[in-house]
């Protein structure tokens, strides 16, 4: 059995034009952030908040 975490960002764009994006780990959604202007944008804050969270172990 192994206790490693399967986490990632999804992005949406929203009906608004906007780009939003949620944090998913163990198949748990986190709360929609946003708005950003690209899909990068939101991309990258989302990985931000992964590396906040500790919980991605890359090395």
């Amino acid at each position: 059995m192994t206790s490693e975490q399967r986490c990632y960002v999804h992005t949406d764009k929203k009906s608004d034009g906007k780009w939003y994006y949620v944090v998913v780990i163990d198949g748990e959604t986190g709360a929609l952030m946003g708005p950003h202007d690209t899909e990068d944008q939101a991309l990258a804050a989302g990985q931000k908040d992964l590396e906040n969270l500790s919980i991605n172990d890359d090395e």
